[in-house]
């Protein structure tokens, strides 16, 4: 009689089940706690003596700021660099690279070792990652990603260096490198000088790095990692072994669309308003850097209020759709845009699959979609329409009207965690500030863990309704 070969199970990422199932705290909870635990002791220590000059920083001041800086975000109602001692920067550095590297992260690895089970976007970070390392532990998840960072940061911090020892001292240009790096690399759009990067707008040296930086941190650690595989592969001539996924196939290409289309529209709108005295090589340089920075950076070069409407719309939807899921940038992710976009275009010419570089969706992915699409969206008009509320005051005015699409603008780039300001957010009131907090942190977090923590409730009885047709459209 043969025996029968035992096969061993793969290795799995998700915790074994509990002898004694009890009731636990959803994960997003979890990590929204993580957060805010870090949200609040960022805010304590900006408030002490030595953190920031006379005047006492407010609470309100303290607290804006710890959440734009751990969730990554860079919209600030104070300078950064005048109104913080060293100390206090260290500490915002600190928030920025605790945001960057993700309570997500952190906190994924966490909950394994609690032998929970993780979020729903970790867990396609997880299994990501797991595609090229099979028996991959919770503990190698925080090495692969903190390697990552490290090295990118140490080169980002190298080459702005080289540029800022010609102006400062070593060590003030060594400090000024490497946080900038950071909070490139964590697309948090905190900068040092009251201006951003506008003193910088004709350096090649430092848009590029900068804008490399955001770039590899838009892409999120999942693309980071196979494209190094990849890279590899083909140096090594294994390509044929190597392929790269879906994910990170439509990420590599919606980046590229979303930088090319941004960079020339950008570039066609303002050619003959604030870069009409530019030589061509700034205006390009500069149209690529706001094209970048917009989806979730948000360093500037030129001033955001002088631009035209139209670029200011072309910016606000940039922000809107953000980067990657699994990176250091917010919106509704380029995945998901590009899903949706599929979507419609398959259901306008009548095919029932929806495919995307020759593979099916499945409809709980289209829906997914869909529904963050809208949430969002409702969220913001929402934050929008309660901030103007709140504002509301005497007979309406042109001033503010425009005040209304300054509005929508903070509010966008508060989601999308990406700081580009038209300089209105200092001048609301608290209510609008309170507000702004919340966006950040909801955009940290993610749609995605929002609809995770819903699903995570009690489910409604299985009950099957008559179906009838309704006129639409």
């Amino acid at each position: 009689m043969q025996s029968k070969r035992r096969i061993l199970p793969t290795p799995s990422l998700s915790p074994a089940p509990s002898l004694h199932p009890r009731r636990r705290m959803p994960p997003p909870a979890l990590l929204a706690i993580a957060l805010l635990v870090v949200i609040g002791i960022g805010t304590v220590l900006l408030r002490l003596p030595f953190a920031h000059t006379e005047p006492t920083l407010g609470w309100l001041e303290a607290v804006f700021t710890a959440t734009s800086a751990a969730c990554v975000t860079g919209l600030a109602i104070v300078d950064t660099g005048s109104r913080f001692t060293f100390w206090g920067q260290l500490v915002i550095l600190t928030l920025i690279q605790i945001g960057g590297l993700g309570v997500m992260t952190i906190g994924t690895v966490v909950l394994l070792a609690l032998g929970q089970r993780p979020t729903a976007i970790m867990r396609h970070l997880l299994t990501g990652l797991a595609r090229h390392r099979p028996t991959l532990r919770a503990r190698d998840i925080l090495g692969i990603v903190l390697a990552t960072t490290l090295c990118v940061e140490l080169i980002g911090a190298i080459l702005l260096l080289s540029v800022f020892v010609h102006t400062y001292s070593a060590p003030q240009a060594a400090w000024l490198a490497l946080f900038h790096s950071v909070s490139a690399f964590c697309n948090a759009g905190f900068a040092l000088w009251p201006d951003s990067f506008i003193r910088y707008a004709a350096d090649p040296v430092v848009n590029l790095t900068i804008m490399g930086l955001t770039i590899a941190g838009g892409l999120g650690f999942i693309v980071l990692v196979e494209l190094r595989t990849w890279i590899s592969s083909r140096l090594r001539h294994v390509g044929a072994h190597e392929r790269l996924s879906l994910h990170s196939r439509i990420m590599l290409t919606a980046t590229a669309v979303a930088l090319g289309g941004g960079t020339a529209l950008i570039l066609m709108l303002e050619t003959s308003n604030i870069l009409v005295h530019r030589s061509w090589g700034e205006r390009l340089l500069i149209a690529a850097f706001h094209s970048v920075s917009a989806r979730t950076a948000g360093f500037t070069t030129v001033d955001i209020a002088a631009l035209s409407n139209p670029t200011l719309l072309v910016l606000l939807v940039l922000m809107f759709i953000g980067a990657g899921p699994g990176s250091m940038a917010g919106g509704i992710k380029l995945t998901t845009v590009t899903v949706v976009l599929a979507l419609v275009g398959h259901r306008v010419r009548g095919n029932r699959e929806v495919r995307v570089f020759g593979r099916a969706v499945s409809d709980a992915t289209l829906q997914r979609a869909v529904v963050l699409s809208i949430l969002v969206t409702l969220l913001i008009g929402l934050t929008v329409c309660t901030i103007e509320m709140a504002r509301a005051g005497g007979p309406p005015t042109i001033e503010q009207r425009g005040e209304l699409f300054a509005i929508l603008f903070e509010s966008v780039s508060a989601f999308g965690t990406v700081g580009l300001s038209m300089g209105i957010t200092a001048e609301l009131n608290t209510i609008g500030k309170l507000l702004l907090i919340a966006l950040m942190f909801v955009g940290r977090l993610g749609p995605l863990a929002l609809m995770d923590f819903f699903a995570h409730l009690p489910p409604a009885p299985p009950v099957r309704h008559a179906t009838e047709e309704l006129m639409v459209g």
